[in-house]
């Protein structure tokens, strides 16, 4: 299906020495490979120097393999030009990344490819469509509210690491964790920062997240939403 808006769709590296780090794709071709040349560059002895490009264009993302040697793969296989969906799963030799379409125009109904129908108590083929995301409630009037989808696990602080970075000095490099837990909720981890994670008003070290809950970390505040289908 065409994209409406195409800007804000963006890669998560999923194995070390990047793994969580979010790469955004604001280029009309990103190009991809062990060479420092490259847009985004891969320190992996199994990517080639020009691996693939993921194009821009009127109907999408499309990756394209730039070596020709057949080892550019989505969702486990070969491809030499593929339109990409949300979800789908990039591996470049021994790198993976998963590619997200863009956060402003994605319908918050989608069916998420986490593999949830791995859960206990789920039915296969059946799996529970769960989206979760952080809204940021004190942006600036007149500007719109900007939200976060949530992967499985996501680090929040002032470190540039961190998959939500918050540029604030009340904030500490790595001020806290969500992660999913089995059955598609969420916890918050406070990792012992200096001024502390509110949930409602109140300070927390582990707490499991409900529609609507209200975060704050440092000046930020942030709506939890949960929606499922």
């Amino acid at each position: 299906m065409a994209q409406e808006q195409l800007s804000g769709a963006y890669l998560v590296i999923q194995h070390d020495p990047l793994a969580g780090k979010r790469v955004e794709l604001w280029k009309d071709c990103t190009t991809i490979g062990r060479s420092r040349d490259r847009d985004i560059f891969l320190e992996d002895l199994t990517v080639h120097r020009k691996q693939a490009s993921i194009v821009r264009t009127s109907d999408g993302y499309i990756l394209r393999d730039d070596h020709g040697s057949g080892d550019s793969l989505v969702n486990g296989q070969p491809v030499t030009e593929y339109l990409l969906n949300n979800g789908d799963q990039l591996c470049f030799g021994n790198t993976y990344m998963t590619f997200y379409a863009s956060e402003g125009t994605r319908p918050i109904q989608l069916p998420s490819s986490r593999g949830r129908e791995r859960y206990i108590g789920q039915t296969p083929g059946a799996p529970s469509q769960v989206v979760a995301r952080l809204d940021f409630s004190n942006a600036p009037p007149g500007s719109p509210v900007r939200s976060i989808e949530l992967l499985p696990q996501m680090t929040i602080g002032r470190s540039r690491e961190c998959n939500i970075f918050l540029e604030d000095l009340t904030v500490s490099r790595l001020h806290a964790t969500i992660r999913e837990l089995p059955g598609g909720n969420y916890e918050i981890t406070d990792n012992h920062s200096a001024t502390g994670t509110l949930v409602n008003g109140q300070l927390t070290t582990q707490r499991l997240l409900h529609e609507g809950d209200a975060i704050q970390i440092g000046s930020n505040k942030l709506i939890f939403r949960l929606t499922r289908a």
